[in-house]
């Protein structure tokens, strides 16, 4: 019965939040929180000091591509999963947008069968419709009793109607719509954010009205269904407003951005710099403020790593083919903090961040408990592990788009561990 000694709780939603604690483990069943025992630490009993760490509740990744079924080459889920750990999360939704993609309730099954022996778990993501092709919607229900956390084509919802009964037909089962942010048709070919930088380059851009646009469609048809809808990325101040206001409405809506928004800008992509290529593109340095700025005031609910590795041969190439995505999995916890310091706030309101966007957010996004409140149930089944004082480690990812790496200026702490009732990793 291993027992974890912390400097502090991370946790408001628990009575000794903020204090020092002892994370008990037993095997099988779910971590417990306690207040320091008086007894010493036993080593040979598996016992850790970790009074240079703070404990918060397992974080979730929303966003994760593992690659597999179709191209496992480039990661694969044990590997995935692996690098999951290694990054403090105790659970990952892979995206559904596989080779062949996630439509049946089998498909949710074999994920979790898959995972089950892993110390990361897996919230299984459904495809929206049938083989992603935006035209039938896919057996919902099924889908929830197997498992199904959420339904996405990882892709933007092109078809209005599709999403209206989309919304109507979720919002029984208490399940989010995930769409994205993005119009397609509007700057096809557009390959990073409209201005300065893609004209010194001469590629096409991507402007900010592209997210605008598909946006305020999406929320005009939920304010007319209801249901949850989820927006996975928001790239933009302009972006932001829109959604406060959906929100100061009342509409069912959480949304997020990926960690590398609030890291790097368009800028950084000067030179034809084919690391920072995404699909949905890194903006200006305002853009860049405000997406800091909306973490820190709750207007964001979640932070993702939006994991995408990629083969060599889908890397190593000319910019103008390069497969967007980054692989940075392992790094989001100290990439994370460090943005936040950097846009001027305290350790304190920084560590409050990382719960509120990779604990407590992630869980509202999908519609799940919330966490516990009472002393006596203990707290969350899952516990992240970060230090303030600690470094970025080395990616375990072999993927060769992994583009932060150890020691890198930019990220501030480290992750120390991961402890789930399936067991425990420490980097």
């Amino acid at each position: 019965m291993p027992r974890y000694r912390v400097a502090r709780l991370i946790l408001p939603e628990h009575p000794l939040h903020g204090q020092s604690v002892d994370i008990v483990q037993e095997e099988g069943v779910a971590p417990r929180i306690e207040a320091p025992s008086l007894t010493a630490l036993n080593a040979d009993a598996g016992d850790k000091d970790l009074s240079h760490a703070t404990a918060f509740a397992g974080w979730w990744d929303l966003q994760v591509d593992f690659r597999d079924p179709g191209t496992e080459r480039a990661e694969g889920i044990n590997r995935g999963l692996l690098v999951s750990a290694q990054g403090g999360f105790s659970r990952v939704a892979p995206v559904a947008s596989t080779q062949p993609c996630r439509d049946q309730p089998s498909d949710i099954s074999a994920l979790q069968q898959r995972s089950a022996n892993h110390v990361t778990g897996i919230l299984p993501v459904a495809t929206l419709t049938a083989q992603r092709q935006g035209i039938k919607l896919t057996e919902a229900h099924a889908m929830v009793q197997a498992g199904a956390i959420g339904f996405s084509d990882d892709t933007p919802i092109e078809r209005p109607e599709l999403l209206r009964r989309a919304l109507e037909y979720l919002a029984p089962l208490g399940r989010p719509v995930f769409s994205e942010a993005h119009d397609p048709a509007f700057q096809p070919g557009g390959m990073l954010h409209e201005g300065a930088v893609s004209t010194r380059l001469g590629l096409p851009g991507m402007s900010v009205e592209s997210e605008l646009l598909r946006l305020r469609r999406d929320l005009d048809i939920l304010h007319y269904t209801g249901g949850h809808l989820h927006i996975p990325v928001i790239t933009s101040a302009a972006g932001l407003d829109v959604i406060r206001s959906a929100k100061a409405q009342g509409l069912g809506v959480t949304c997020g951005t990926t960690v590398h928004h609030l890291c790097w800008t368009d800028e950084d992509l000067d030179g034809f710099n084919s690391d920072l290529k995404l699909s949905r593109p890194l903006r200006t340095s305002e853009d860049r403020s405000a997406l800091r700025a909306a973490a820190l005031d709750g207007t964001l609910d979640v932070v993702v790593s939006d994991h995408r590795p990629r083969t060599p041969e889908e890397h190593n190439v000319d910019f103008v083919m390069v497969l967007p995505g980054i692989s940075g999995l392992h790094a989001v916890g100290p990439v994370l903090f460090g943005a936040l310091c950097d846009h001027g706030a305290s350790e304190e309101t920084a560590m409050l961040a990382l719960h509120a966007l990779l604990g407590a957010g992630p869980r509202r996004a999908l519609g799940e408990p919330a966490l516990s409140t009472t002393a006596n149930h203990g707290g969350p089944e899952e516990f992240t592990f970060f230090s303030e004082k600690g470094t970025l480690l080395k990616s375990a990812s072999k993927s060769p788009n992994s583009l932060y790496q150890e020691g890198d200026t930019g990220t501030k702490g480290g992750v120390v561990g991961v402890v789930t009732p399936r067991g425990a990793h420490w980097n």
